[in-house]
């Protein structure tokens, strides 16, 4: 189990895009394992992705999400950006009977330039 937690962390570094200069170092989108923002979260950048494979811990297993002003995830139900999407520009304390719960195989975090 360990080492695959380890596996899970290194692919999402892997996988994660990289930040524009505006948000470099700062969290614009952030998925959360259960409801309510708990459990182990995955912090997004600007213009970062992720992509999870089966059998990998994050895949099918978001539950909450929260979206920085000015910033949009877009989530998907298959892996690399693939199958229905949702487009998300605020925070969602529990994706429960949205149909989205413990569903999205991937994501997009993007967030506007600022000035």
């Amino acid at each position: 189990m360990k080492k695959l937690v380890i596996l899970t962390a290194i692919a999402s570094v892997l996988c994660a895009g990289t930040a524009s200069a505006q948000y470099e170092g700062e969290t614009g989108c952030v998925m959360f394992e259960h409801a309510n923002f708990r459990g182990r979260a995955i912090e997004m950048g600007s213009n970062d992705s992720v992509s999870f494979r089966g059998g990998q811990f994050w895949n099918d297993r978001v539950s909450s999400a929260i979206v920085r002003r000015g910033c949009t995830l877009v989530a998907y139900e298959d892996s690399r950006m693939g199958g229905q999407s949702i487009e998300l520009n605020r925070r969602v304390r529990n994706f429960g009977n949205s149909g989205w719960n413990d569903t999205i195989s991937s994501a997009e975090c993007y967030c506007e330039e600022r000035y």
